[in-house]
């Protein structure tokens, strides 16, 4: 026993943010009882769940939480917000060191956090929750101990089944303890037969080893003594080759030296001869555009010349075309001279004709004149004959005389009627064909005036034409000029953006601007020797046009890092860079980059972020966020100002032109380095590839207007020669037509002018033919009466004369004779008359046709005035062409000289491309002698690294050591073959295990080794099973005893708590007593009860509380937490439940949770619990000794 004052015992409780105990609450406790109670919900029953929470339950539901452990966690009020954790410290009493730690003082330790994360402590160092378990075996207290019963609780001694009642009582007898090592060393020895059958099986496996490895092992130290052979001979060898590689690298580095000078030598003039062919290009395109101009001019007076080519083809066909008038008109004046010939010969024959007419009409006349003469005789001897005889014979020969006289009448009436006639059907016809003549003049009127007003229409027509057509083939000459000159520009402009390219792209072909260790990455990344390279961060982004400089200022030299796959890819790359000795760089592995943001939304006016200004693929993100997401760009340094003090100087700020606000408040500025301009670079080329393939559809775009523009020209300069030609040829129709106007007019006034004489003539014929058919009737009249007279006149006669008709037949034939005389003489009369009409006629035959010979000289000289004009339009004409030719010739002379000049230009410019390609020849010869030189320096340096590394890696020999371990050799030659014939012993060797040697003695030895090892299990196995039995036997003891003794005190604490009756615990099965159920029998007095179901609930509890009184008796705990577990008794067996109390505090203390007042009297401190503030618990503390309250915190 622990002398009094001395055993372990509760100091205090410590809690805070344990359900409803937000603030940090102490509860000391002393020695004794002490009460704590408070009203429902004030959180009495949380003191207990803190105290077994502490202790390690690890049960939510037994806490009361709900199911989840963070609900133990103040979750919070109206007033006051929900904690992150909650914490429980447990104050123990150890002077008497029965907790096995070594301190007067044990706190006990837990905190649990939302997170799910739980931490236990002892004394403020960390441990485990098995470490607290394992402090509390067998001292009733701990997770599974007796010393905490919670509300509700007490009855479930009672109510469980009797093999659950086992650990209670376990606990109560000491045998927790041997149980839990009992329980280990089970699990020791299920792991000790488990690793049996695993050093069995291992040993197995060894003993099948130990041979081979036995003869590996002899063959590996033959391996070894080779080995030795052969590393001082491939240190030799390998030294031999870093003297030779140093001694080469200091040759070549004087070499790359010189190469370099003349590298730079070659690229200054290459530079001067770019400027001089820029200057030589200039002449050259200035002599190419007068070229073009004089081509021009040359082109215009071509199309000049050969519009005046077609107009002298017109004015020629003119003149021909006059001239064969003029021949056609001669020709007919020729005919109407022959005409005029042919009318003097005929009137010549008419004159003969009337001459012989007259000759024979005075013979006629003459012989009438004798004929009258012999009838006038006749009569005066007729009347000398007789009075009546003569009479008659007078009248009958004035009767014949006047009957002769009426015949020639008659006759001429007859022959001047016929002739009337004839003469006037004549007329007739000829008035039809004069009228048709008209007629057909008249057509050839309205034609010719149709014609000539056609010409003169079509001439204003043409003139107008003409007039357009020489503006418009002006301004499209002027249009032509100008494509033209637009389409040698931009092929000027295509030529020089095509080299920029060109030169350009070399520039980023050779990586130009960036670091030598930059371009060895990329080079090496190119040929494979690297992988996971994506390549430097220029190359990743594109830059929004216009912010170049400022993104280059941004990212500084952070531009040239290089952009990897993932972090073994830069360690990679960097191991070669250290191997290779070619300098240092960056690398901005894809799968480490984090990400760089700040809030954008308080910048304001041009302000933005630098990597809103770049487009990148998405899988950059974090890079361009890390390298420009915390960079502001603006427009101008004012600006930047203003944004810094906005940001309170925690940003870069960068202005468009390469001004900087560092964060802090420095500023950087001046001219801007722009690292090589690698973004300006790339931009000029996008911007140049655009603007080429613009300038390229430009320029199609411009030889289509230029192709148009001259087929158009063209189609002008056609349309406007035969313009002119056509007015040309209407000029001499419109001439030629009022030539025939004025001939027609001519013509038309004579026909009308003979139609008015042929009908006056028809009208005089017809008048004629009347009178004459009047006389002719007249005559016939007469005749008939003459001739009636006659027949009477000679019948009287007759009658006179008798037998005498001489003088009727004289006087007959005389007056027949007569008769027939003056007929002939009247139709003689008549042919003179006749010949006389149509002399008259070829007299006006001859003036018409002088008229028409008139008229026709006139128009001669009419078409030979207009030849005349064309001959001198001709000759102005041809003299222009000769002034245009000579032209020509002088713009011919100009190009030929402009033409020999850019030859000579271009032939400068060949031997400036010459020089150049020399040059650029040479310089890429010296490049690629100094890539060479490189190269080779760096290979006999990687040589050098390589082979010191192999001399440490292989055999961890610096250089000085290593040459310490050389041996002497020839040459070089017999080392090499002495290194082979090594290797080759080596290589006969086969697959040579060299730790087989270490391994065949680490078998043996550890066959050995578990040999005695399986020795030892099977040991610990057998030592195993007799600790266990000897637990067993002993657990068995000590619960027999202790059962016993509880089922002692069980009884007579029963028999004091109900006032009588009898009570008794028992084995179910006595014979296994370590695994037996425990049954309970109670009989309460005067009550016979066969099952403890039928016991009342304050029965129940009385009975359990006994058997708990019980267990404390035979092994009193240090401390109890009894949370109302007299709830169910009545007054009176609350009374004894609180004296019986009493009566055992002194080896208990007793935290009893309570509402009923028999406890609170028995109790030495009262805690009140409150809720002044809804969902927060407050503890009032009440000395009964004393009576002095105190608020408790």
């Amino acid at each position: 026993m622990v002398p009094k004052g001395e055993a372990m015992f509760l100091k205090a409780l410590e809690i805070h943010g344990f359900k409803s105990f937000p603030d940090r609450t102490k509860i000391t406790i002393d020695r004794g009882i002490t009460a704590v109670v408070g009203p429902n919900g004030s959180g009495k029953s949380n003191i207990s769940d803190a105290i077994r929470w502490v202790l390690g339950e690890t049960s939510a539901k037994q806490l009361r939480g709900g199911g989840k452990m963070e609900n133990v966690i103040f979750g919070g009020t109206q007033s006051r917000s929900a904690m992150g954790f909650a914490s429980v410290n447990l104050y123990i009493d150890n002077t008497d060191r029965r907790i096995e730690v070594d301190s007067d003082e044990v706190v006990i330790g837990r905190k649990y956090y939302r997170s799910g994360d739980s931490e236990y402590s002892v004394n403020g160092q960390n441990v485990r929750l098995k470490d607290i378990y394992e402090m509390f075996l067998d001292t009733g207290l701990g997770r599974d101990g007796y010393s905490i019963i919670g509300q509700g609780r007490i009855a479930e001694i009672v109510g469980a089944k009797s093999n659950e009642r086992r650990e209670i009582f376990e606990e109560a007898s000491g045998i927790a303890k041997y149980r839990y090592r009992k329980n280990e060393a089970e699990r020791r020895l299920s792991s000790a037969e488990d690793n049996l059958v695993r050093l069995r099986d291992i040993l197995g496996e060894l003993e099948s080893r130990v041979g081979p490895l036995e003869k590996e092992a002899d063959k590996a130290k033959r391996y070894l003594e080779l080995a030795e052979k052969r590393k001082g001979l491939e240190v030799t060898l390998w030294v031999d080759t870093v003297q030779k590689a140093r001694d080469t690298v200091r040759e070549v580095q004087r070499k790359i030296e010189i190469a370099n000078a003349d590298y730079e030598r070659a690229t200054r003039d290459m530079e001067a001869i770019d400027a001089e062919t820029e200057e030589i290009r200039a002449q050259s395109e200035r002599l190419i555009r007068e070229i073009d101009r004089c081509n021009g001019e040359i082109r215009a007076i071509t199309e000049r010349i050969s519009g005046s080519d077609a107009s002298l083809a017109v004015l020629r066909n003119d003149i021909e075309h006059n001239q064969a008038t003029i021949a056609q008109m001669e020709q007919e004046i020729e005919q109407s001279g022959m005409g005029r010939e042919a009318i003097e010969r005929e009137r010549a024959q008419h004159q003969t004709a009337i001459d012989a007419c007259m000759t024979e009409l005075s013979a006629l006349t003459q012989r009438a004149g004798e004929l009258e003469a012999l009838l006038t005789d006749l009569q005066s001897k007729s009347a000398a004959s007789g009075e009546r005889r003569g009479a008659v014979e007078a009248k009958l020969a004035d009767m014949a005389a006047r009957i002769t006289d009426l015949k020639v009448v008659q006759a001429g009436a007859s022959s001047a009627r016929e002739a009337a006639q004839t003469r006037l059907e004549h007329a007739r016809q000829e008035q039809a064909d004069n009228q048709k003549y008209l007629s057909d003049l008249r057509q050839e009127k309205e034609e010719t005036e149709a014609f000539l007003k056609d010409a003169l229409e079509k001439l204003t027509r043409l003139e107008n034409i003409k007039g357009g057509l020489t503006m418009k083939l002006d301004s499209r000459k002027r249009a032509l000029q100008e494509a033209d000159d637009a389409e040698q520009k931009l092929g000027r402009d295509i030529e020089n953006a095509s080299q920029r390219i060109t030169l350009l792209r070399d520039l980023e072909r050779n990586m130009d601007g960036y670091q030598s260790s930059v371009k060895t990455v990329m080079r090496a990344s190119e040929h494979r020797r690297l992988r996971g390279i994506i390549g430097p961060v220029s190359s990743i982004l594109t830059v929004k046009s216009g912010y170049e400089v400022a993104i280059e200022t941004a990212l500084g030299f952070a531009l040239q890092n290089i952009v990897v796959e993932n972090e073994s890819a830069a360690k990679a790359a960097m191991a070669f860079l250290r191997e290779e000795k070619a300098g240092r760089a960056t690398f901005l592995p894809l799968d480490t980059m984090r990400p760089s943001h700040f809030d954008a939304s308080k910048l304001s006016g041009s302000a933005v972020k630098a990597s809103s200004l770049v487009e990148y693929d998405s899988r950059y993100e974090n890079v361009v966020s890390n390298l420009l997401g915390r960079i502001v760009v603006v427009d101008d340094i004012n600006e930047a100002s203003r944004v810094a003090r906005s940001l309170d100087y925690r940003n870069r700020i960068v202005t468009a032109d390469g001004q900087v606000i560092n964060a802090g408040g420095s500023f950087t500025g001046g001219s801007v380095s722009r690292s090589a301009g690698l973004f300006s670079r790339k931009q000029e080329i996008a911007d140049l590839k655009q603007r080429l393939a613009e300038m390229e559809k430009k320029r199609d775009t411009a030889q289509e207007r230029t192709d148009a523009a001259k087929a158009e020209v063209d189609k002008l300069s056609a349309e406007l020669n035969a313009t002119e030609s056509e007015a040309i040829t209407v000029s001499g129709d419109k001439i030629r037509g009022e030539v025939e106007s004025n001939r027609i007019a001519t013509a038309l006034s004579q026909a009308e002018a003979a139609a008015e004489l042929l009908n006056a003539e028809c009208e005089k014929l017809e008048s004629q033919i009347a009178q004459s058919k009047q006389q002719e009737m007249d005559a016939s009249e007469k005749l008939m009466q003459l001739h009636e007279d006659t027949k009477h006149l000679e019948a009287e006669l007759e009658t006179i004369a008798g037998s005498d008709d001489s003088f009727l037949n004289t006087r007959s034939r005389l007056s027949d004779e007569l008769s027939e005389i003056k007929l002939k003489k009247l139709a003689t009369e008549k042919d003179v008359e006749s010949h006389q009409t149509a002399m008259s006629n070829l007299e006006s035959r001859t003036g018409e046709s002088e008229e028409r010979v008139r008229q026709l000289r006139e128009n001669i000289s009419l078409l030979q005035a207009q030849n005349l004009q064309r001959e001198e339009q001709m000759s102005a004409m041809k003299q222009e062409v000769a002034q245009s030719r000579e032209q020509i010739a002088e713009f011919e002379k100009a190009i030929q000289s402009a033409s020999q000049q850019r030859i000579e230009k271009e032939g400068e410019i060949t031997q400036q491309s010459t020089r150049l390609r020399k040059l650029t020849d040479e310089r890429e010869a010296l490049g690629r002698e100094t890539a060479r030189l490189t190269e080779q320096k760096e290979a006999k340096d990687s040589e050098y690294e390589q082979t010191v590394s192999k001399l440490w890696d292989e055999y961890e020999l610096g250089l000085s050591e290593a040459q310490a371990l050389c041996v002497p050799f020839e040459s070089i030659t017999e080392l090499r073959r002495n290194v082979t014939e090594v290797r080759g012993k080596i290589r006969a060797l086969g697959n040579v295990n060299v730790g087989a040697i270490d391994e065949y003695a680490e078998v043996s030895k550890r066959y050995e080794f578990l040999r005695d090892q399986v020795a030892d299990v099977e040991k610990s196995k057998a030592e195993l099973l007799r600790m266990i039995t000897g637990l067993s036997e002993e657990m068995r003891v000590m619960f027999s005893e202790s059962f016993a003794l509880i089922n002692r005190n069980f009884a007579r604490i029963f028999t004091e708590l109900f006032g009588g009756g009898t009570a008794r615990l028992y084995l179910e099965d006595e014979a296994d007593v370590l695994e037996s159920g425990i049954g309970i029998e109670v009989s309460p007095p005067g009550k016979i009860i066969k099952n403890l179901s039928a016991l009342s609930g304050g029965e129940q509890a009385l009975v359990a509380i006994s058997i708990y009184f019980a267990i404390l008796a035979v092994n009193p705990a240090p401390f109890c937490v009894l949370d109302e577990i007299e709830a169910a008794l009545d007054d009176v067996n609350v009374t004894r439940y609180a004296q019986y109390l009493r009566r055992i505090c002194d080896e208990t203390q007793f935290i009893v949770i309570t509402h009923r007042r028999g406890t609170m009297e028995e109790a030495d401190v009262l805690y009140g619990v409150t809720m002044q503030e809804d969902g927060v618990s407050k503890i009032l503390r009440l000395d009964v000794k004393n009576v002095d309250a105190s608020l408790v915190s």
